[in-house]
């Protein structure tokens, strides 16, 4: 497994190569480029390993600022026939339904150029197909001692529209602490939304989201519909977390098309979602940046 370590004063950021024969992660869920496998600022851990147990092809053995991407193509799909997952490649169909949490077969993993320096990381990975071709251009760039931002680009070269939703899954640690009354979500607006089920640990307020006690093993809460209670679109900055001392700002300049929350006991994620559809040779491009405080 490599590592690329990029760095600006105190804050420094590990970030993993992408590869299906000795890589980190090497499952078919989550984006490949810029996997994080820990973000420090003055020797404090913001993100690490929050999950028990390591296993590459397991679909959540990722950390920090983890990315997925709709898949394009499934439903048109035979079983058998690929589709594509976009920062993994082409995978092969072999059920009615689609799962994400599934590890699918790799038809073409494409191909991976990878550049840095010490601020930055550049990740370019390549489908050359003539239904499913793109370039995706991914660069993590440290800006100061206190952010640092992750572009990309999205570039559509085969024949077939390639559409559909991203986000990020922001598994933040703050150190050992743990999903409870210690960590804060801040929103700048009015949250609104349904739980998946009725909860005794976790509430809105008219800042953003609380937890009323720690959560234990084997617990989760959810929702899927979080938005501002005025319906006004998000964009700029989309939440806050803090912990620890320590607070991390996410902000995009893309709007988002709805957000959810997920926690289990050991880690809290905002999940903002933007939408795509690119037709042959159209391009797409958006921005996240992180703020430590």
């Amino acid at each position: 497994m490599k590592e690329i370590v990029v760095r600006k004063g105190n804050l420094e950021l590990t970030l993993c190569q992408p590869s299906f024969a000795d890589g980190y992660y090497r499952g078919t869920r989550f984006d490949h480029s810029g996997i994080f496998r820990r973000i420090v600022k003055g020797g404090f851990f913001i993100a690490q390993e929050w999950f028990d147990g390591y296993d590459p092809y397991r679909h959540d053995t990722v950390c920090g600022a983890a990315e997925e991407f709709d898949q394009s193509g499934y439903e048109q799909s035979n079983p058998g026939q690929v589709f594509l997952k976009p920062g993994v490649g082409l995978l092969v169909k072999d059920d009615v339904t689609y799962d994400h949490f599934k590890l699918y077969d790799v038809k073409d993993t494409g191909k991976w150029t990878v550049t840095s320096n010490d601020t930055e990381a550049r990740f370019i990975h390549v489908i050359d197909s003539d239904e499913w071709g793109y370039v995706y251009e991914k660069v993590v760039r440290v800006l100061d001692e206190g952010s640092f931002e992750i572009t990309h680009r999205l570039c559509n070269t085969g024949s077939r529209r390639i559409e559909g939703k991203t986000y990020n899954h922001n598994f933040f640690t703050f150190g050992s602490s743990r999903p409870s009354p210690d960590i804060e979500i801040d929103f700048p607006f009015t949250p609104c939304g349904n739980w998946r089920s009725e909860y005794d640990s976790v509430e809105l307020s008219e800042k953003g989201i609380r937890y009323l006690r720690p959560l234990q093993k084997g617990e989760s809460v959810f929702m899927g519909n979080l938005a501002p209670v005025d319906g006004k679109k998000v964009t700029g900055e989309v939440f806050s977390m803090s912990s620890a001392g320590y607070k991390v700002i996410f902000e995009s300049d893309r709007i988002f098309d709805h957000i959810k929350f997920w926690s289990n006991h050991r880690v809290a994620c905002i999940e903002p979602f933007i939408s795509y559809c690119l037709e042959s040779g159209e391009e797409f491009e958006w921005t996240y940046k992180f703020r430590i405080m």
